[in-house]
């Protein structure tokens, strides 16, 4: 399959954003990690465990994407279409066999 350079151009964007959503959500963590807590509902806690749940969200999308795309590329393909056919006969010699 040929990605057309408008896909192509759109798979890098996309790339280039997620890229950049794990370096800030990465950074902002590691920066305000000792900060002074205003105990319940801290506006910087909240972002931090925004920043992980998003971390956490990204591993588990990519697990299953690399799990799914393992189980798409390593499928048996018939090597002809008689197995993967569910009407094995013609329809010329269905009738052929409902007319005898």
């Amino acid at each position: 399959m040929e990605l057309r350079p408008k896909r192509k151009i759109l798979f890098l964007a996309i790339a280039v954003c997620i890229a950049f959503s794990v370096a800030f959500a990465g950074n902002l963590a590691a920066t305000e990690i000792d900060h002074d807590c205003t105990g319940e509902n801290c506006p910087v806690c909240l972002h931090i465990e925004t920043a992980k749940g998003f971390l956490k969200t990204l591993k588990t999308a990519g697990s299953f994407s690399s799990l799914t795309g393992h189980s798409v590329f390593t499928a048996k393909i018939p090597e002809n279409n008689a197995e993967c056919n569910i009407y094995p006969h013609s329809p010329i010699a269905l009738k052929v066999r409902f007319i005898s």
